[in-house]
């Protein structure tokens, strides 16, 4: 079954804190090590789903090192990602390339970590992976299920009767291999178990209640709008600390009602013919077109035409030149060829991984 995949993506400082400790991978980015969050909310949307990687990581650590756990588990995530471009991508491999450089940057009295939730949207199913206490939900039919497993000793403390002290984590990026074994969980789902999922840290689920979450994930407005309530309300009922969140909106594509498609077809016929005699008018033609499924920051293909026409990018992530294709920036871009009259001729998404 074919989806959509709309995204959101925002993470702020909070009330109280002057540092932001955590990060994100999304949509091909991650913020900087040092940073105050993003001012505005960042989107993206696919209309098929290809290996889709977005994750939410809360640091831990003293002075600076918050902030530095959580950035090499996004920066981390984002090279690993890029190095397999083939789709064979593991969450263990990941998780252990991650762990051994936050522990390599560890001393004996200063220690650092990050939480991590992560999801893959592939092709035939969706994956997701967590450490720690940020967490994961899904939402069918306005009823909100946490699908991550929080990694703390909450029972325990159930147990001996702590109320005076928030669950402490017991799995997380940054333990080393001799004090304990770092057991992710993992679990696959498929399209049509969720509506929409939230990706989120304790910053927004320390504020907010299941039950307001699940009110306004239940809102029909669009990702960017949820995620902007989200993260207002965590900041109202108090933003101690530092709020990412993430939300993806899974759209089913409808199917194909022919008898209502075909009048639509037979009028697309006859524009086609006349676009056809357009480009033959023009003399165009696609001569080499060596693009595949996408290519790397800096990498080239052969692409050349013919005719009478211009090319133009919606962006400046591509550069066109000696008949080559070259990427300069990670990103989509729309490449599109029209004639002298204006009149698309070519259309083509370009998708650029990072380095």
């Amino acid at each position: 079954m074919k989806y959509t995949i709309t995204g959101a993506c925002k993470s702020v400082v909070g009330n109280v804190r002057k540092n932001n400790e955590d990060n994100y991978y999304f949509n091909f980015k991650t913020m900087k090590e040092d940073n105050e969050g993003t001012n505005k909310t960042k989107t993206m949307q696919f209309e098929n789903v290809d290996n889709i990687v977005c994750a939410v990581f809360d640091g831990m650590g003293g002075e600076v090192k918050g902030e530095r756990a959580s950035y090499l588990g996004s920066s981390i995530l984002k090279k690993h990602i890029q190095k397999n471009t083939n789709r064979k991508f593991i969450w263990k491999e990941y998780i252990e390339e991650a762990n051994d450089k936050i522990c390599e940057e560890m001393t004996e009295n200063l220690r650092m970590g990050t939480t991590m939730a992560a999801i893959q949207l592939l092709k035939e199913k969706i994956s997701i992976c967590n450490l720690g206490d940020s967490r994961i939900y899904g939402i069918k039919n306005r009823k909100l299920e946490q699908i991550s497993v929080d990694h703390t000793d909450e029972n325990l403390n159930k147990k001996l009767e702590i109320t005076n002290r928030k669950p402490r984590l017991t799995q997380h990026l940054g333990i080393k291999k001799e004090e304990l074994k770092l057991v992710a969980t993992e679990r696959y789902f498929e399209y049509e178990d969720f509506d929409k999922i939230l990706l989120c840290t304790d910053g927004l689920t320390d504020m907010l209640s299941n039950n307001e979450i699940e009110e306004i994930l239940s809102q029909k407005i669009d990702v960017k709008e949820i995620v902007d309530e989200l993260v207002n309300k965590a900041l109202e009922k108090g933003g101690i600390d530092n709020i990412t969140v993430i939300v993806l909106e899974l759209r089913k594509k409808k199917k194909i009602n022919y008898k209502v498609v075909l009048p639509i077809l037979i009028g697309a016929v006859l524009i086609f013919s006349i676009i056809i005699s357009n480009i033959k008018g023009s003399g165009f033609e696609i001569v080499v077109d060596n693009y595949s499924e996408g290519i790397v920051v800096g990498e080239s293909y052969d692409f050349k035409y013919k005719g009478n026409v211009t090319i133009s990018f919606s962006n400046d992530n591509l550069e066109f030149k000696d008949n080559k294709i070259t990427a300069q920036k990670e990103g989509i871009t729309i490449i599109t060829i029209k004639n002298k009259k204006g009149e698309t001729l070519y259309n083509k998404t370009v998708k650029v991984f990072p380095k």
